[in-house]
């Protein structure tokens, strides 16, 4: 019996309070740089079922290659995948015919759909069912299911969970995938095509003679009826206003789909109108569908200023519709973009949405701060904005029509844009608009509901010198853009329970997990040379010191070799401060020699049919480029990830910007990467075939400013000063809470991050404090009672804190 007790800990809620109205706000995590090296537009991001994230998008048909990434620690740091050859240090993606749009889908075994289109004429398919470690490729027939001419293509996966109603008539193998694109051939509109591998597709609509209506709008899918939504605008017959409308796809029993418009392309009669009479097209750049888990449906759109003379009106706009009424019926468009100059969300464009529970949705866009045309040079300042909707619903889960309420947030902790915009596509080289950002980005969520914002940062403002005459940036426009993800650490996410994670608040430095530097990249063996441990930075009078471990640094040619095609070893570490990205680096020689240096951040610059643009970020060594550093290697006689090897570079601060104590360094990141030549004399034609270094592990990121005395809550590495040793205690401590009864539902997070609750006939969760060091640690419970009232609750645990005597009473005798 008393066994148990220590074994178990019982959490009695006598004592919660009431969750109060002002829940905590929402917040992000510093944000993630997706890839130190190439750089792109249109990112997409997603999170598979068992909780691991991808990212994707196009380098420009000048290249003939887009990327396609997957992370193997929670979306903190991105190892490129490749259907070719394993990447190396000579071509990190050999994947090619492609580099335009890019879209990624999961069915529920978590195997991933890859899409990626070529010059206008196919769309190479690609599929991995291990996360990454291996994939598949089709170019042709592939996705265009061999009939020439297609753009923008977008994904949608029927694979519907057991116990869902069976009401579509599709009755063969699942998952299903679609795909549906702009057809760029004779019959125009929208053609959607299917697969039941995910490589080779076939036609996918009833009738082939026409596409249907809705081009470009992203799509959803129901998985109780196998319906497709696509919805899109269009010019009423007064040539003045345009309605938004909305097609659906219904499955016969092979799945091809037949679409309310089906004989009548576009005929406004025969669709869904979602608002009608707008003022501007709401389909430019361009509209996004989601369903919630009720099966509510939700749109959002931004409204075009088709004149270019009010640009004010350039708002965001949802409106969502429920199953119940067939998806016919749709609330008023509700604005969610606030217009204001002074949060900086007067003009907005690039709207996307993501749906969670019932009635909750967030909506993602750009937005500037200046009421002026998204074109011109106006000096704007551009962030990346949210919105969490949250519509009323009634039984079932089905918004019930009532105005929902919205949380407006601003996502990018800088502006990640400065001045134009260029909303033309292909059309904007002869406009010699900037084109960076592309056309979109995205908003997904994890499994608690915490939004995953992918998005681009150009405010860097690279540009490769002497690549255009003059420098004019006429066809070649500065900013790389550095493709960003923001994970929600704070507020209530999409399932209505509030999302942990650490925030952005400056810290001294991060810890990375063992084991995780693998070549090839996804699945393969451990590589101890370039297995990061963690950084930390310092800041003392005119020195800015880098710290990192790396598990085994003492053989630099066994490390070399196990990555083909590398001569160099590089530890990189970079930040952005104010507006320029600067670094500092170790290269490591095959031979164990090594040199440590310093400076700002490089690009390389190349074209593709919108112009030119940096499409990779060099990180000079001393000997070509980067200022000379001073700094020191220490190894242990048998380094390990338990003794690892420390690297400190003192960085003169006047050759990185002259940080003071109150400077923030955001976004700090070290990189472990092999490469087959110096990055400083990487040359155009290098770029342009990817023989750029290969990322094989990455410990990202946290913000840094010397005036902060905050810590990361957990140890960057045994070896960097001040933290704690291995060898001093570690906690052994591992119980289960038990739930009082009379709970519908709970989430329990464990020092931050979401644990396991098991139903029984009292819910409980594991709690594992093993192997952290002397401290004090939270458990924070969130729970909903039958009755629908929301508690919550807190408890603290010390760790290696020595066990208290019991003390005996004498009894006389």
């Amino acid at each position: 019996m008393v066994a148990r007790k220590a074994a178990v800990a019982v959490l009695a809620f006598s004592a919660l309070a009431t969750a109060s109205a002002s829940a905590a706000p929402i917040g992000f995590e510093t944000p993630v740089v997706v890839d130190p090296i190439h750089t792109f537009g249109e990112p997409s991001v997603g999170v598979d079922p068992l909780g691991r994230v991808f990212a994707s998008g196009p380098t420009g048909t000048g290249t003939q290659r887009s990327v396609w990434y997957g992370s193997v620690d929670a979306g903190h740091s991105f190892r490129p995948i490749s259907p070719g050859p394993p990447p190396s240090a000579i071509q990190s993606f050999q994947a090619p015919p492609g580099g335009g749009d890019t879209d990624i889908a999961f069915d529920r075994s978590a195997k991933q759909y890859f899409t990626d289109l070529y010059a206008l004429v196919c769309l190479r398919s690609a599929t991995t069912s291990n996360g990454g470690a291996t994939a598949q490729q089709s170019i042709y027939p592939a996705g265009c299911a061999g009939q020439p001419g297609a753009d923008r293509q977008w994904l949608a996966v029927y694979d519907p969970p057991p116990g869902t109603p069976k009401q579509s008539p599709y009755t063969g193998k699942v998952p299903l995938v679609y795909q549906t694109f702009a057809d760029e051939g004779l019959a125009g509109g929208a053609r959607w095509t299917k697969s039941t591998d995910g490589l080779d597709y076939t036609s996918a609509q009833q009738d082939q003679s026409q596409g249907a209506f809705g081009p470009d709008g992203y799509p959803a899918i129901d998985q109780v009826t196998g319906k497709v939504f696509q919805a899109s605008g269009a010019q009423d017959a007064d040539r003045t206003t345009f309605d938004l409308m909305l097609n659906v796809g219904t499955p016969n029993a092979v799945g091809d789909l037949k679409f309310l418009d089906s004989g009548a392309q576009g005929d406004p009669t025969k669709l869904i109108h979602i608002a009608d009479h707008l003022a501007g097209d709401p389909s430019v750049l361009f509209t996004a569908a989601s369903l919630d888990q009720a099966r509510n449906l939700f749109v959002v759109w931004a409204l075009d200023d088709p004149d270019n003379n009010k640009p004010g009106q350039r708002q965001v706009f949802v409106s969502a519709s429920s199953a119940a009424s067939g998806w016919r019926t749709w609330t008023p468009p509700f604005q969610v973009s606030d217009g204001s100059t002074a949060t900086g969300d007067a003009v907005n464009i690039f709207p996307w949405l993501q749906a969670g529970g019932a009635g909750r949705a967030d909506a993602v866009w750009y937005g500037s701060d200046k009421v002026a045309d998204p074109s011109s040079k106006s000096s704007q300042k551009w962030n990346v904005f949210m919105s969490q909707v949250v519509f009323p619903t009634g039984a079932g889960g089905a918004i019930t029509g009532a105005a929902p309420s919205v949380k407006l947030v601003r996502v990018s902790p800088h502006p990640m844009k400065y001045d134009d915009v260029c909303l033309q596509g292909t059309g904007c080289i002869a406009q010699q608009g900037n084109r960076n950002l592309a056309d979109f980005f995205q908003v997904k969520i994890d499994r608690s509901g915490a939004a995953e914002v992918i998005y681009d940062d150009t405010s860097n403002g690279l540009a490769q010198p002497g690549f255009t005459p003059g420098d004019v940036q006429l066809v070649d426009h500065a900013g790389a853009p550095v493709v960003t993800l923001a994970r929600q650490s704070s507020g209530p996410g999409l399932f209505g329970d509030e999302v942990s994670g650490p925030s952005a608040q400056p810290v001294g430095g991060i810890a990375d997990p063992a084991g995780d530097s693998l070549y090839p990249v996804i699945g393969g063996k451990p590589v101890p040379g370039l297995d990061l441990l963690g950084t930390e930075l310092g800041l003392s009078g005119g020195t800015l010191q880098v710290t990192f471990a790396a598990a085994d640094l003492t053989h630099a040619s066994d490390t070399a070799g196990a990555v083909q095609g590398t001569q160099n070893l590089e530890y990189v570490t970079r930040w952005q401060m104010g507006n320029v990205i600067y670094y500092s680096e170790m290269a490591l020689a095959r031979d164990g020699s090594y040199t440590f240096s310093a400076g700002k951040a490089g690009s390389i610059d190349l074209c593709s049919v919108s112009a030119c643009f940096p499409h990779v970020i060099t990180y000079p060594e001393a000997s070509s480029g980067g200022t000379a550093e001073k700094g020191r290697v220490t190894c242990p006689k048998t380094p390990s990830a338990d003794a690892p090897c420390t690297v400190t570079i003192n960085v003169s601060a006047a050759d990185v910007g002259a940080p003071k104590a109150d400077s923030l360094l955001e976004e700090v990141g070290t990189y472990a990467l092999t490469a087959s030549h110096p990055q400083g004399a990487t040359s155009n034609p290098q770029a342009q075939a990817d023989n750029v270094p290969l990322e094989v592990d990455g410990s990202c990121c946290f913000n840094f400013n010397a005036a902060s005395t905050a810590r990361s809550t957990q140890p960057v590495t045994p070896a960097l000063v001040g933290l704690p040793s291995s060898r001093r205690c570690a906690s052994r401590r591992k119980f289960t809470i038990h739930l009082r009864r009379g709970l519908r539902r709970a989430s329990v997070y464990v020092t931050g991050r979401k644990v396991r609750v098991i139903r029984g006939r009292r819910l409980r969760a594991p709690v594992n404090l093993r192997g952290l060091p002397k401290g004090t640690f939270t458990v924070r419970i969130v729970a909903t009672r039958t009755n629908g009232r929301r508690i919550t609750g807190r408890r603290t645990y010390h760790t290696c804190v020595p066990k208290r005597r019991t003390k005996h009473k004498k009894h006389r005798t």
